[in-house]
This record gives C-alpha cells, structure tokens and sequence, in this order.
C-alpha cells in the first residue's frame, strides 16, 4: 500500500469520528475524574513503604511535597493548605495523604472556615473511595506508588544502566521536554525530578499523518484527518488547536516522533503509547503507526479560563 493510500484510509475513518473524552490509560486518574475543585488546587499524595518519595496526583498547580509531611491546617507565605491523611500503613502503603491549597492567604476567620468546608467535601469523597479499598482489599485504585517513576528510575532501576548509558538514552527525552511518557500497562515515566503527574480529561482533536525518511528523519505530512464533532463549548475552538499542535509539528522529529521510537524502548518490555506536553496536549501512536508511515492521535484538554 502506497503512502497515499495509508493517508487516505485514515482520513477516512476519521472523518467520520466523533468526539471522544479520554482519561489516559491508568488507574492514577481515573479514581480522581469526579473530585470536584471548588476553585481549589488539589493533590494526593501516594507513598509506598519500599519507595524513597511519594508520587503525586494534582488537580490545579502541583502542591510543594513538603506539605505531604504535615497534618492539619498550615501556611505559609503564599497560601493556606489542608492536609489530611487517607490511608495508613495498610499492606504496602505507607500513606495516601490529600492536601488541598486555598491558593491564597486566608487573614479572616470566615475565609478559613469556607476554606474548610470545601475541604471538607472533597476528603469526604476520597474517604468514601478509600474504604472502597480497604473493605474489597484491592489496592488498584490507589496503585499511584507502583505506577508513576521519573525516567532516571526506569533507566537505572529498571533496565539497569549505568550513569553513561543513562545520559545518553535520556537526550532524546531532554530535547523533547515532554512532561511524561504514559506506558502500556498504566505506567508512567515523569522527565522531570519528582513523579508527580496533573490529573487529565482530554478531548479527540485530529490527527498527524507521518512519513519517515532517512535522510532527514520523521516528516510531519499533513493534518489527515478532523472529527465531526463541534467542542467549541468545551473551549476548543480550531484557533486554539492549530496552535496548540504546532507546539510538535515545528521540530516533529524531536518533539514526538523520536520518543514513540526512542531506541530504549528496545531494551524494555515497555512500549509507550502516549507522550503529554505542558499537560494540555496528549499525543498517542494510532494502533497500526509503525516506524516508516502512520498517524498520532492529538487530544487536547480545555483550555484554562
């Protein structure tokens, strides 16, 4: 099958795709999809007895790991926080800890005490989820500590290379500055110092057909396909995500094409199957994209008001 016909078999079937509303593979997310926000920033912090930190999920901004440490009500000099410990010492677990920012300083009584009652709502929820866990015994809903790793963990713990191989596998990775990998399986692999991962709804946008070529690498082809489904109620209009694809199409090769095909892959057992940049746009191989020709599946999350 020609390049043409490969481009135009998707275009077909996605031209009459409709809307899709994804959260990434992965139980991290998924048990977070309905906390409401209440205008707060929210994090929940997971530390298992055998991991040196915890893993963190974040709705909002991401919360300093240091307020994981307390419990109570805390300041300091640029917000009011909660914390609140959901799970303890519970087989494998060390704690599950939510703490929940106000996102600015609180000086009168009756700030603090609104702060608390919508605290209140949201720990309400995640104990509900918790005892779940504990009365059915299964921890999978709250496997964040098993699941998410930074890329020198995976590099050095789990396919055993030394500082020099390390460094060389991760410039692929440091060139694309992706915020993480999502990894058949749920895994997630975090370029960044500290596995913490923002929470994620994204919705279908198109996709971006691909030829490889040896002698300049990976070329961006064209837009091969759009759905039928209008999302502008949801903000995303065809301005907003233009713009937010040319994020990877200006350097295609580095951004996206080089980590789906990073050669690390080929020393693991894992296969990536999503690359999130700044967190608002989510890349994934369509099924049948292989090294030569194929398509990535672009998802994008609202923008932010």
């Amino acid at each position: 099958m020609s390049r043409a016909d490969v481009f135009a078999r998707y275009a077909q079937i996605y031209q009459k795709s409709r809307a899709r509303e994804i959260v990434p593979d992965g139980p991290y997310v998924k048990q977070f999809t309905d906390i409401p926000r209440l205008g707060l920033d929210i994090s929940v912090f997971f530390k298992a007895r055998d991991s040196d930190a915890p893993c963190q999920v974040h709705l909002g901004k991401r919360i300093p790991k240091e307020l994981a440490l307390l419990e109570g009500f805390n300041e300091t000099e640029a917000s009011a926080y909660l914390t609140k410990t959901i799970i303890s010492d519970f087989k494998d677990i060390e704690y599950v800890r939510a703490v929940i920012s106000a996102k600015r300083l609180l000086n009168k009584q009756d700030q603090r005490i609104e702060f608390l009652k919508k605290c209140q709502s949201i720990i309400d929820l995640l104990i509900k989820k918790a005892r779940n866990v504990v009365f059915g015994g299964d921890l999978t809903p709250f496997r964040l500590d098993r699941q998410v790793k930074t890329l020198g963990v995976f590099l050095k713990r789990d396919l055993g290379m030394d500082d020099v191989s390390v460094e060389a596998a991760s410039i692929p990775f440091t060139v694309a500055e992706p915020l993480y990998v999502s990894l058949a399986g749920g895994d997630i692999i975090v370029i960044g110092d500290e596995p913490s991962v923002p929470h994620g709804v994204f919705y279908f946008v198109g996709g971006i057909g691909y030829v490889f070529d040896k002698s300049v690498g990976a070329v961006s082809k064209e837009r091969v396909f759009r759905p039928t489904a209008d999302l502008t109620a949801q903000g995303i209009d065809q301005a907003y995500t233009e713009r937010m694809i040319s994020r990877v199409t200006e350097d295609f090769q580095n951004k996206v094409h080089s980590i789906i095909f990073a050669d690390v892959w080929k020393k693991s057992k894992a296969r990536p199957v999503g690359v999130n940049f700044n967190s608002d746009l989510l890349i994934r191989a369509e099924e049948t994209s292989q090294l030569w020709t194929g398509v990535f599946e672009v998802y994008l999350k609202p923008p932010k008001p």
